[in-house]
């Protein structure tokens, strides 16, 4: 199949689909893509694909999650120079089996909205290090990070393979980025490091060392050790699931943080565990700052029977005060104790507002030994009671849901898992972007392609739909040539002669009969409509040099009409140059015989005068009567002169009439005219 044939293949099912309705939001060019290109068809199916995958994986949030900002540094310098480094050390107590790195950008909000990556760098290195320093491998390596078309603070997540025995990472910045306070200032800065053995985290905890920079001015917000904590701005780790609808456990309402309450988990049996991991209630309204409900203080208890009144038979394995991590789990591990009951009771209270009561919430209890939970589908209980109450969104506050498995949002996943989600959602989206910018690129060309094809077409369909009724109206043009050359000649020899002959013969009678009023008017009209028969014929004549032009046909009609009168002709030299088109020139010739008509009939006038003055742009006909002239009274009324207005008008003309009584009338008509009214030859004066 020709390249010809398959576009007007591709033309002719894109049309269908149109009509079909199958097409109705695509443009025209993204149906002839679709029509016509297999690729197309092929990226089209594989993002169809990419969606349910998306749908799976968890998103980035956009709003603020609380916790901890996490580490920077300020530079002088955007590239590093020797005595200005930008490394940022990450060591860990022993060496052990790395086999995940992952990195997260930092977080800042301002009146300008989220940066999703401040800090980061547009160049680094990422390497695994010993306890001397020395460089182990290389995990990653960035260049050009930031111009990345959809990373928007997706965290960097590096598989080390084969995995590597080390002590520490390294983070060495090449290129970093302006402060967006100061353009004197670069930043380097980010928000959480993980270095993974298996599911255990190396780096939480760890020391931090900076090699170059300055501290940033906000160290409540940026400080070292919030680069080993745990907390990162991305919010709790959960994974899309199926419905799920209770979102956390609130206590009831306390007038006073120091009113403790608490919460029970039974395991059912006694076990062995080593932690307690909470996960933070999402905050039920917008104005309350992340971490809502979460304690204080807290005490964590562990019993065989449950009597936690009786102190000796409890053990109490946590007494600590927290702040407030946002949406961010915390771990609390403590020595392995045994037991079946494990309580974990708020002594002070969360209270962000003096007229807002205090609470205790919580979205997840986990108890845990070693990386295994082991409150998953248990009961919990508290003094409290435990009702459900309903939240935004259709929701609830149960107990149920502190032993589920889910966050306020979906399910609980371990870091790692939510990480390296995290990422896949990232390599997703990337694709997708790669191939809608692929699809732009294939519609650009089938555009292309289309307009060249639709311009030949549509110079095809021009040349039929131009060239064809050009020809008929050539044709017909010549057949009315020849019908208004018969008109012409018939008005011409048979009307004509026969008008002839009647003036003629009243000529005649006037001779022997002598004259008469009768025959006078016989006479007039006679010549009159001679005259009005030669302005037809000279209409219907086709333009040419043989024929007279427009000002030497008024002055052979005023010659036939004012015969009877004395009168006079004048012209300037460039009046017998012009030639106004048809319908113009037929209006004009009506006017100018009304007008010859008013001055023999009505004007009793014995002299006449008739001037034609043409300028660059105007035709101005003057015609003067020394007859009984017009009253102002009469001249002001619509009905006077009528016929030469609508002339006038037609003519796009002004006409200015001057006319006392007993002193004559002078009519002034000034006709625009174009520059193609000029014969050729001639030249404007």
């Amino acid at each position: 199949m020709t390249r010809a044939a398959q576009f007007l293949r591709c033309v002719a099912v894109t049309l269908l689909l149109t009509r079909a309705g199958m097409a109705a939001e695509m443009t025209w060019d993204e149906q002839l893509a679709r029509a016509c290109s297999e690729r197309l068809k092929e990226i089209d199916k594989e993002l169809a694909q990419i969606t349910p995958q998306l749908a799976g994986l968890p998103k980035l949030p956009i709003d603020d999650q609380g916790g901890t900002g996490g580490y920077a540094s300020i530079h002088a310098h955007g590239v590093p120079v020797a005595e200005s480094r930008s490394v940022v050390e990450v060591r860990w107590a022993a060496s052990a089996v790395v086999d995940l790195v992952a990195l997260v950008p930092a977080r800042r909000y301002d009146a300008r909205g989220l940066d999703a990556q401040y800090g980061m760098p547009d160049a680094f290195t990422v390497e695994l290090i010993d306890a001397k320093g020395e460089v182990l491998g290389s995990v990653g390596r960035e260049r050009a990070a930031r111009s990345h078309p959809v990373r928007r603070g997706h965290p960097f997540v590096y598989q080390v393979s084969p995995p590597l025995a080390a002590a520490g990472l390294r983070i060495s910045a090449d290129r970093l980025f302006p402060d967006g306070d100061s353009a004197e200032n670069f930043v380097h800065a980010w928000a959480e490091v993980f270095a993974f053995a298996g599911e255990r985290n190396l780096a939480q905890g760890g020391e931090v060392r900076s090699l170059g920079g300055a501290a940033p001015p906000a160290p409540w917000h940026w400080n070292p050790a919030f680069l080993v904590d745990g907390q990162t701005p991305l919010g709790l780790p959960e994974a899309p699931g199926e419905e799920h609808r209770n979102i956390g456990w609130l206590s009831q309402g306390r007038a006073n943080a120091s009113e403790a309450a608490s919460v029970t988990v039974d395991l059912g049996e006694a076990v062995t565990m080593d932690g307690v991991r909470l996960v933070p209630a999402k905050r039920p309204t917008s104005d309350l700052p992340s971490g809502f409900g979460f304690p204080r203080k807290l005490e964590i208890a562990v019993s065989e029977t449950g009597d936690f009144a009786d102190r000796a038979k409890e053990s109490l394995v946590a007494e600590l005060k927290l702040s407030n991590p946002g949406h961010n789990p915390v771990v609390i591990a403590f020595p392995s104790r045994r037991g079946r009951f494990v309580r974990i009771e708020a002594t002070e209270l969360w209270k962000a507002f003096e007229s807002y009561p205090a609470f205790f919430a919580m979205s997840e209890v986990e108890v845990l030994a070693g990386d295994t939970n082991l409150a998953l589908g248990k009961v919990a209980r508290s003094p409290d009671g435990m009702p459900n109450l309903f939240a935004t969104g259709g929701t609830y506050w149960s107990s149920a849901a502190l032993t589920d498995g889910f966050g306020p949002d979906g399910r609980l996943v371990a870091t790692r898992e939510w990480l390296s989600q995290l990422d896949g959602r990232l390599q997703l989206e990337t694709r997708r972007h790669d191939l809608q910018v692929e699809a732009g690129h294939v519609v650009s060309q089938w555009r292309r392609a289309g307009f060249a094809g639709w311009t030949v077409l549509g110079l095809a369909g021009a040349f039929l739909l131009i060239a064809l009724p050009i020809r008929y109206r050539v044709h017909a043009h010549h057949e009315l040539l020849k019908v208004r050359e018969r008109i012409a000649g018939d008005l011409h020899d048979e009307v004509g002669s026969n008008l002839g002959s009647i003036q003629m013969f009243a000529d005649l009678a006037e001779g022997r009969a002598g004259p008469s009023d009768e025959l006078k008017r016989i006479q007039r009209i006679a010549a009159e409509t001679v005259s009005a028969v030669r302005d037809i014929v000279w209409l219907l004549r086709p333009q040419g040099d043989h024929r007279i032009g427009t000002t030497e046909h008024l002055r052979e009609t005023s010659s036939i009409m004012l015969e009877s009168l004395e009168w006079h002709f004048s012209a300037n030299e460039a009046a017998w140059q012009v030639e106004l088109p048809e319908e113009a020139t037929r209006h004009l010739f009506l006017f100018f015989r009304e007008a010859l008509h008013n001055i023999i009939r009505h004007a009793r006038a014995d002299k006449a005068e008739v001037q034609v003055e043409v300028s660059a742009t105007r035709f101005d006909l003057t015609l003067t009567d020394n007859g009984v002239g017009i009253t102002p009274e009469r001249l002001a009324h619509p009905a006077t002169l009528h016929a030469l207005r609508q002339r006038a008008e037609a003519l796009a003309a002004e006409l200015s009439i001057t006319s006392q009584p007993e002193t004559g009338t002078r009519l002034r008509l000034s006709v625009p005219i174009a520059r193609k009214c000029w014969r050729r030859g001639a030249q404007r004066k």
